[in-house]
C-alpha cells in the first residue's frame, strides 16, 4: 500500500476532514459521490486534498489544474507502480506497460507504433463493422421485446472489439477473452488486491495474477497466429505488421500490453457513453435526433453530463511542482476531475440540465470538456469510440424506454454504469412511463 498511497506527504491545501488512507479508499471505491459530497461546493482548487493537509492523493481543478495535469509530462507520470507494478521475468510482466501507462519517450515510440490502426483506411473497415454488428443487434429487431440496453451495448461494443481489434469470430470463447482482458483493471477497485500484495494462490491479489496469465497466455496464441497469418485490416493484424521506418517494430508482450490497454479504454466505456446518451435522449421529451448534428451535440452532451469516467486514471508526481499556490510534493496521486469540469457552472451554465443546443457555435476550453482528455494524452482510441457511438446511435429509431429508477454506479475501477438493468423496447412506441428517478438525477436535474 506504501507503494501507492504515502500518507506520510503533506500539502499546505484545504481538503475534507478525516483518515487519509481511509479517505483515499472511499474515492477509489465511488470517486463520483466522494467528490460530490465532499469537494465540490466547498473546494475551488487547484489542487485538493482527498484529506486536507495531507498529499497522498490531489484532485485538479478548473483550467490551471487540467492543463497541468494532461501538458506537464515530465511531473505527472502514467502510473507504474502500486497495482501497475507487476512481478518482474513473467511473460506477462508487461501487461500493463501500455501507452495509456508509458511516459516519456517510451509513450512517444508507442503512440507512434499505433498510430497505423487509426488511419482511414483501418477506420473506414471499422465503421462498416459497426453497422453490421447493429444489424444484428436486438436495437434493430424491432420486435417489441424489452431488453436491457445496457447490456445489449456490452454486446454491441464486444462483438466490435473482437472483429476490429482482435480479428475474430464472436463466439463463445472469443466472448470469454474479451470479458477475461476488460476484468483485468477491475481489481484496481478492489481495497484486498491493493492491501495485501501477495503471490500466494489464496489471496485476493494472487488469484488476480493467475488471472493475468492465463490471459496473456490466450492473447500471446493469438497474436502469433495473426504474425504468421497475411495482413488483414483488424488492429492486431496492422500492429504485428507494422515495421517503422528504422525497422521498430511492437514485441509480443507489447502488443499484449497495448490490446489489454485499449481493452480497457474502449470496451465498457463505449458502451456506457452509448447507455447513457440514449438514456437522456429517452429520458427527455422531444424528437430522437435526426440529423448528424442534432446527434453529435446530444452524444457530447450526454458525455458532459453523466460522464462515462468521471475521473482520469491516477498520475505519479515525480517532483514537487506548484500549481496555483499549492505545492503538489513528489509522490503524490494525481486525478484530473472531468466530473466536475463538467460540471462546472463557469464554463456550462445550469450544469444539471441536459440543453444539447448548449454545443450550436460553443466555443469550449479544450480542459473544461474532457471525455477523452486533452493534447498528447487524448485517448488513441477515441475516434474509435466516437465513429462506434455515432454509427450506432444513428442508425437507431427511436426504443421505448422502460425503466425510470436509474443509478450511476462506478464499476470495473472506473467506468460508471447503470446501478440495475435499464429496460426499453422496440417497435411501436410506448407511453412514457414517467420522469427518470434514481441516483443519476444528481447529475442530471429533473
Amino acid at each position: 500500500m506504501a507503494k501507492t498511497f504515502d500518507t506520510s506527504l503533506r500539502i499546505d491545501a484545504a481538503g475534507p476532514r478525516g483518515i487519509p488512507i481511509v479517505n483515499n479508499l472511499r474515492f477509489l471505491r465511488h470517486n463520483a459521490w466522494y467528490a460530490l459530497d465532499r469537494v465540490a461546493s466547498r473546494f475551488p482548487g487547484p489542487v485538493i486534498p482527498l484529506t486536507g493537509g495531507n498529499g497522498s492523493v490531489v484532485l485538479l481543478r478548473g483550467e490551471e489544474g487540467a492543463r497541468g495535469y494532461f501538458t506537464e509530462n515530465d511531473v505527472f507520470e502514467r502510473l507504474s507502480d502500486g497495482i501497475f507494478a507487476l512481478p518482474k521475468g513473467r511473460p506477462w510482466s508487461k501487461m500493463f506497460d501500455a501507452v495509456i501507462t508509458f511516459n516519456g519517450d517510451r509513450h512517444r515510440r508507442s503512440r507512434r507504433l499505433l498510430m497505423p490502426i487509426t488511419h482511414k483506411s483501418a477506420m473506414d473497415h471499422y465503421g462498416t463493422v459497426f453497422a453490421e454488428t447493429f444489424k444484428r443487434s436486438r436495437f434493430a429487431r424491432g420486435d417489441g421485446e424489452p431488453f436491457d440496453m445496457a447490456a445489449e451495448f456490452l454486446d454491441v461494443t464486444r462483438a466490435n472489439m473482437l472483429v476490429c481489434l482482435l480479428g475474430i469470430d464472436v463466439d463463445e470463447a472469443n466472448v470469454r477473452l474479451a470479458n477475461d482482458v476488460a476484468r483485468l483493471l477491475r481489481a484496481f477497485q478492489n481495497p484486498l488486491v491493493l492491501l495485501f500484495r501477495s503471490e500466494a494462490a489464496w489471496t485476493p491479489h494472487g488469484r488476480w495474477l493467475r488471472h493475468l496469465a492465463s490471459v496473456y497466455d490466450r492473447l500471446e496464441l493469438l497474436i502469433e497466429r495473426k504474425r504468421a497469418d497475411e495482413p488483414r485490416r483488424d488492429a492486431l493484424s496492422i500492429l504485428c505488421h507494422t515495421v517503422d521506418e528504422n525497422g521498430d517494430r511492437l514485441s509480443t508482450p507489447e502488443i499484449a500490453g497495448e490490446l489489454h490497454g485499449l481493452f480497457a479504454a474502449g470496451f465498457e466505456t463505449t458502451a456506457m457513453s452509448m447507455t447513457w446518451a440514449l438514456l437522456t435522449i429517452l429520458g427527455t421529451p422531444g424528437p430522437f435526433p435526426g440529423t448528424e448534428h442534432d446527434l453529435d451535440a446530444a452524444v457530447r452532451e450526454s458525455q458532459r453530463l453523466i460522464p462515462t469516467v468521471p475521473f482520469s486514471l491516477p498520475r505519479r508526481v515525480a517532483r514537487d511542482i506548484e500549481v496555483g499556490p499549492t505545492v503538489i510534493p513528489k509522490g503524490a496521486l494525481a486525478f484530473a476531475a472531468p466530473l466536475l469540469e463538467h460540471h462546472d457552472p463557469a464554463s456550462f451554465p445550469d450544469p444539471g440540465v441536459y440543453r444539447p443546443s448548449r454545443w450550436t457555435g460553443a466555443k469550449v476550453s479544450p480542459y473544461a470538456f474532457l471525455p477523452y482528455g486533452v493534447g498528447q494524452r487524448r485517448c488513441l482510441g477515441a475516434s474509435f469510440a466516437d465513429l462506434q457511438i455515432r454509427t450506432t446511435l444513428g442508425l437507431m429509431r427511436r426504443p421505448s424506454l422502460l425503466t425510470t429508477e436509474v443509478d450511476y454506479v462506478i464499476r470495473s475501477g472506473a467506468t460508471a454504469f447503470p446501478g440495475r438493468p435499464v429496460f426499453v423496447r422496440t417497435g411501436p412506441p410506448a407511453p412514457a412511463p414517467g420522469p427518470v428517478t434514481g441516483s443519476v438525477r444528481r447529475l442530471w436535474a429533473a
